[in-house]
């Protein structure tokens, strides 16, 4: 029988990592930085991208 490497009595915080629905709700999004990383994502992607004449 195998003896678990962790203590089930230890006790978990669940504050630390409850999120609030308020938290979520007035979370105002920066549509204009994330359309940017979106972008820049998809360049340089496309300029790392090796060119379909060279696969072959």
């Amino acid at each position: 029988m195998q003896t678990p490497d962790h203590n089930p009595d230890t006790l978990f915080d669940t504050d630390l990592y409850t999120i609030e629905w308020s938290d979520i709700e007035h979370a105002e999004m920066d549509y204009e930085n994330y359309l940017n990383d979106i972008e820049s994502f998809f360049r340089e992607d496309f300029e790392d991208a090796i060119p379909e004449e060279n696969i072959y």
